[in-house]
């Protein structure tokens, strides 16, 4: 009998410890792509990153009657007539608007960070001159 009273006790622990999130192995490229962290850990370099995979289709030079984000930061105001500023652009994209989808549960609050912080030091290039892949090597 007491060795079942310490099998139920060692399994009572067991269930009692806390769930621990697996350590995230970033040498994984899935996770690095899944995560837009090919380009960089954080910043205007893995805004472009987001931008490419989730803004650009919509918001490039060909597309007719949707806006162009190139110079975003020296317009005044959005289309929808709020100011232009980090907050009323994170905004927009979070809950989208008329013919744009929203991304509030697509991208965190980081995501968002490094895609403004993008849109408002870097944006845009031209599709005749994308970005540098930071992976090539030329021999």
């Amino acid at each position: 009998m007491p060795v079942l009273a310490a099998a139920a006790a060692m399994g009572a622990n067991v269930f009692a410890q806390d769930a621990k999130a697996p350590a995230k192995d970033y040498n994984q490229r899935a996770l690095e792509i899944y995560e837009f962290r090919k380009a960089a850990a954080s910043g205007p370099e893995r805004g472009q990153e987001i931008f490419y995979y989730k803004c650009w289709f919509c918001h490039n030079e060909f597309v007719q009657g949707i806006p162009q984000l190139k110079g975003l930061y020296q317009k005044s105001n959005l289309l929808s007539g709020e100011s232009v500023n980090d907050d009323t652009v994170k905004e927009k994209i979070r809950n989208g608007g008329a013919g744009m989808a929203a991304y509030k549960y697509t991208l965190n609050d980081a995501d968002l960070n490094d895609l403004v912080s993008y849109l408002r030091e870097k944006c845009c290039w031209d599709s005749n001159t994308p970005p540098l892949n930071p992976r090539y090597r030329m021999r």
